[in-house]
């Protein structure tokens, strides 16, 4: 990863590109301190997977209105119109608990911010790489991906050690307000790196007339059911999010025995993210560059790490493996893993990045969150808040999970051909105009 060996407007689109993620993500990881430590302090793990349920229902209704609203609207207004409904938002939660402060204790209000957060991880983020994926190109992918990446590293860490060391001082409530003000602040710099790069517009799928919103919205779902490419991704996003939710839980429930006060919480996971960017930080320095390419290898060794990080929370279940084990899941998902997926996105075309992506990455993600809930919900039954029996199960996903990717990278390795005529196939080009035409206005 030596920036400076890169062509001019290379080093510019990385420098832009990160820069906006740094911010994106330094904005989440000061929003997930709160959120949990919420939820621990007034209505405690147990809570858990009841509140994943209503997140997905949330997250559901979310993915139906984007993909029905997306191809409405240009690639920066999809920015703009994203950032100002979170800003505001935002501004709205605080001004609740400022103006009522009991109401910070209420289940719906608990339920409220931890809905909220869930949907800024998933839509933020998923804007971020559309827009990112759609703008460069196979082969800057491989070159540019661990920079931008390291970005949003780098605001993990700001953020987590921020909330660490200022927690206290600030207040966990205030927090949302300051991330109101770092989501203008992001839009800003998304409005920037429009100026700036001047992408082309973008290439629409067309679509058939008087088609009605509720089917526009069930593209995405239809574009991956016709592709085997597209659901080898599948497989692997629903074994790793029940793994890592289930991990999850195990890790909550180390954190709520060892911690009552909700300062000390909201620090604690502050911590965890300054912890977990660091090693992020370090695989996306040493590792990504030189394993991006080799997406086989790249895809397998998340879930082999991870699964060793779990078993030493079996033998041991205390704040120190805790600590481990997230470092192994967060850590490697924010860098090498988050690149490699990402990378498999950047070859397909504008249907796919925009409605098969959305559908995968905010629908199916939440979708395997409710299926880990309700594992959740069966363990809480039957064993109560049993770390170990947890990690038992979110184990054995992680089995499935490493067939999924061996899958997924032999395809890559051996299919690409097969791929880019069976998922890529370029569009039909337009018949001739039989007349002058003026040229339409850019659509960014």
């Amino acid at each position: 990863m030596v920036v400076g060996s890169l062509p001019r407007e290379q080093r510019t689109k990385a420098a832009l590109l990160s820069s906006w993620f740094f911010v994106t993500v330094a904005t989440l990881w000061l929003l997930k301190p709160v959120r949990m430590a919420s939820l621990l302090a007034h209505l405690g793990a147990v809570e858990t997977p009841y509140v994943r349920l209503a997140s997905v229902v949330a997250v559901g209704a979310v993915v139906m209105f984007y993909s029905a609203v997306v191809n409405r609207l240009s690639r920066i207004n999809v920015v703009r119109w994203s950032h100002a409904i979170f800003g505001a938002v935002l501004v709205a939660f605080w001004l609740a608990i400022r103006w009522w402060p009991a109401i910070g204790a209420e289940r719906a209000f608990v339920w409220g911010v931890y809905i909220l957060v869930d949907i800024y991880s998933v839509v933020m983020i998923e804007i971020f790489w559309t827009y990112t994926n759609d703008i460069v190109t196979s082969a800057e992918s491989n070159r540019l991906y661990a920079i931008i990446g390291m970005g949003g590293i780098l605001g993990g860490t700001v953020g987590g050690a921020f909330v660490d060391g200022f927690a206290r001082a600030v207040g966990p409530i205030n927090l949302l307000l300051i991330c109101a003000g770092m989501v203008a602040a992001s839009a800003q710099l998304g409005a920037l790196t429009e100026r700036v790069l001047h992408p082309p517009q973008r290439h629409l799928a067309p679509a058939p007339k008087k088609k009605r919103t509720f089917a526009t919205a069930l593209d995405g779902a239809r574009e991956v059911r016709a592709s085997r490419y597209l659901m080898l991704m599948v497989g692997v996003v629903i074994a790793y999010e029940i793994a890592a939710t289930l991990a999850d839980f195990g890790i909550n429930v180390v954190f709520e025995h060892s911690f009552t006060n909700e300062v000390e919480l909201v620090k604690m996971y502050g911590r965890l993210g300054w912890i977990v960017s660091i090693t992020a930080i370090v695989v996306q320095m040493l590792i990504v560059p030189f394993l991006l390419p080799a997406k086989r290898v790249a895809l397998l060794l998340p879930p082999a790490i991870m699964f060793a990080g779990a078993v030493g929370v079996v033998i041991v279940p205390v704040i120190a493996t805790a600590v481990v084990l997230a470092a192994a899941d967060r850590g490697l998902n924010y860098s090498i893993q988050q690149s490699t997926k990402e990378s498999l996105y950047v070859p397909l075309n504008d249907a796919q990045k925009y409605k098969a992506k959305a559908f995968i990455d905010m629908f199916v993600d939440r979708v395997a969150k409710a299926l880990a809930a309700f594992f959740l919900i069966f363990i809480i039954r039957t064993a109560g808040e049993s770390v170990r029996l947890t990690l038992v199960v979110s184990c054995i996903a992680m089995m499935v999970w490493l067939g999924s990717a061996r899958r997924l990278g032999a395809y890559w390795h051996k299919g690409l051909p097969k791929l880019d005529e069976e998922v890529v196939a370029p569009a039909p080009a337009p018949p001739p105009p039989t007349e002058p035409t003026h040229s339409p206005t850019s659509q960014t």
